[in-house]
């Protein structure tokens, strides 16, 4: 028992720690029309008391202490206008104490999936703003699993049910205490006889909702990395002819999520089965047990009727309370999985308050006007055995453009990395005109960079809102577009081989265009922004030596206007490079180039 408390306890706090930054006042709301719903069902319950005993002996009532004085309220009535009185009220409780019921209920969801609404773009919010180098160890349908299936389960399976279960444990407590009232015997055998058959077995499954539990939180997240490993790397597979293994993994996990999921509804509703003949069976040996001692018909017809209607709206009660109390802990998972990720993002020292908490604003371009230098830049990344770069030191002036080459694993987009500020060096500087480039200068020194990938990323959706990357419609200039997509040598194709030009669209990770097509829309997006350096990683590769020609003669007329950084693998993509580094250490064969 100390256990289950702990736990129950700890899923409390929790839930609190998560709900709390989306508003105290809401939570209070939803509390109060909680007890408020267990209040009338109460009045509810109790109003049927007074029209079944005036419909059994209505002298009777007129005659009792209460009955006189609560008739002094009204006016005068004879018999059966005071029945159709107490059957209106009663009709009128059972009536609002429903409509209570139904907003309670209302609100509870409302409040549980707008707070699903309001975790999931915080927590992506978060997650976005973590450092790039996080994301070079986690796996990215782990992390969409965390934002869209665990808090929708955490809000399905934990929340809900949670909440649920405060409204349901208020309604039976108050439902038992009215019972006491009417029969303290009675509300005694009830409470120690219902509640107890709960707990024991809800106690005898507990190790089997802790098997559901642990089998869904692994199957799950298997399912996802599974899922979007096939889909993702749909090409090759289907080249070799591997489907049937990515997906004979997937369906490892997803009959096991079916399996787990199958029990958590059959261990939550399977005790209402026996415990509802019973229940009613033990109402109708109490009403034989009053007969055979003679009592009056007339006598035990009031509590007989409110213990009847008591009993009605608990066992649903307590039904919904076991069944939710046991799908919440069988789905506590979602709650570990969606705390464990909040709790890290949201104690990173890293984010800064406005980029985890508010709208990320794009930055102003950081003017900058002499040089970059690296001064004795060192960068290793984690658990390796030495540093990728080691005190490297060297100066790139405005305006000019340089290339570094050299072999794999030489450094060479680490290095672009540590330029675009997505990564921090472990030992020396990077100055822009001598200003350390520090965590608070980043988003300004991005917004001055224009940057080509060798691997362009491409949104399914037109041509224009994916060179225009995140610009509203309204505000994209379209003269702009057509200016950089000609020096990019993609017009021409855009305009004359795309039936819709350019609100085309590109396919998921642009699966329409060639590799080449994609390279160009990724130069031309680089260039839209207007930057100050352009950073190209190896971005020709994919292109074929007349692109490439026609594009190294647009960045030659780009010279002297902006400082191109250039890495490359051919030596002739660097041939008209002012200075060419390579990070291997060699000398630079310049003969070679030209």
């Amino acid at each position: 028992m100390p256990q289950f408390l702990h736990n129950a306890f700890d899923l409390i706090r929790r839930v609190l720690f998560l709900a709390r930054p989306y508003g105290r006042k809401k939570l209070a709301v939803v509390s109060f029309l909680s007890l408020a719903q267990g209040v009338f069902q109460v009045i509810g319950v109790t109003s049927i008391f007074p029209f079944l005993a005036i419909a059994a002996d209505p002298e009777r009532i007129r005659n009792s202490q209460f009955g006189r004085r609560f008739l002094e309220l009204l006016p005068p009535m004879d018999n059966r206008q005071l029945l159709l009185t107490a059957g209106a009220v009663a009709i009128v409780a059972l009536f609002t104490a429903n409509a209570v019921n139904l907003i309670a209920e209302y609100a509870r969801t409302r409040y549980a999936h707008n707070f699903g609404h309001w975790l999931r773009v915080r927590l992506l919010r978060r997650i976005a703003s973590r450092p790039y180098g996080y994301f070079l160890v986690r796996n990215s349908a782990d992390l969409i699993k965390k934002v869209l299936g665990d808090v929708a389960n955490y809000v399905n399976g934990v929340l809900l049910p949670l909440l649920d279960s405060v409204a349901r444990g208020l309604t039976a407590v108050l439902l038992l205490a009215t019972l006491f009232f009417v029969h303290p015997l009675i509300a005694l055998g009830a409470t120690v006889g219902l509640g107890g058959f709960y707990l024991i077995v809800f106690r005898l499954l507990e190790r089997k909702r802790r098997e559901i539990n642990q089998g869904l939180r692994l199957s799950s997240g298997g399912s996802y990395r599974e899922a979007q490993q096939l889909l993702g790397g749909i090409k090759p597979i289907k080249v070799h002819r591997a489907e049937e293994h990515f997906l004979g993994r997937f369906g490892k996990h997803s009959a096991i999520v079916a399996k787990m999921s199958a029990r958590v509804p059959t261990f939550a509703n399977g005790p209402r089965y026996l415990v509802e003949p019973l229940a009613f069976g033990g109402l109708v040996l109490i009403v034989m047990v009053l007969a055979a001692k003679g009592r009056s018909f007339s006598d035990v017809l009031p509590n007989l009727g409110v213990m009847a209607l008591a009993g009605y709206r608990l066992l649903p009660a307590l039904q919904l309370l076991y069944g939710q109390l046991s799908e919440l802990t069988s789905m506590r998972h979602s709650l570990d999985e969606v705390y464990d990720e909040f709790v890290v993002a949201e104690s990173d020292l890293n984010i800064s308050d406005e980029r985890g908490n508010q709208n990320i604003r794009l930055a102003q371009p950081y003017v900058w006007n002499d040089a970059i230098t690296l001064d004795a830049v060192s960068f290793s990344y984690s658990q390796a055995k030495r540093p990728i770069l080691d005190r490297l030191s060297l100066t790139i002036k405005k305006n000019t453009s340089v290339a570094f080459i050299g072999p794999t694993g030489s450094g060479k987009s680490t290095l672009i990395d540590l330029l675009l500020g997505l990564h921090q060096p472990t030992g020396g500087r990077i100055l822009i005109d001598g200003r350390p480039l520090t965590p608070a200068l980043i988003p300004a020194w991005q917004a001055s960079i224009g940057y080509v990938p060798q691997d362009i990323f491409l949104i399914d959706d037109t041509i224009t809102r994916n060179i225009a990357l995140g610009i509203p419609d309204t505000e994209i200039e379209v003269n702009r577009l057509r200016e950089v997509c000609a020096t990019a040598q993609v017009l021409d194709f855009i305009e004359h081989e795309l039936p819709q030009g350019f609100q085309s669209k590109v396919g998921e990770r642009g699966v329409r265009l060639s590799g080449g097509q994609r390279q160009r829309l990724g130069l031309a997006r680089a260039l839209y922004h207007q930057p100050s350096l352009l950073i190209l990683d190896e971005a020709t590769s994919a292109l074929d030596t007349e692109t490439e020609a026609r594009l190294i003669e647009a960045l030659r007329s780009l010279s002297g206007k902006l400082t191109i950084v250039l890495v490359a693998h051919r030596l002739s993509t660097v041939a008209d490079c002012e200075e060419v580094f390579d990070l291997a250490g060699k000398a630079v064969d310049f003969e070679a180039i030209t």
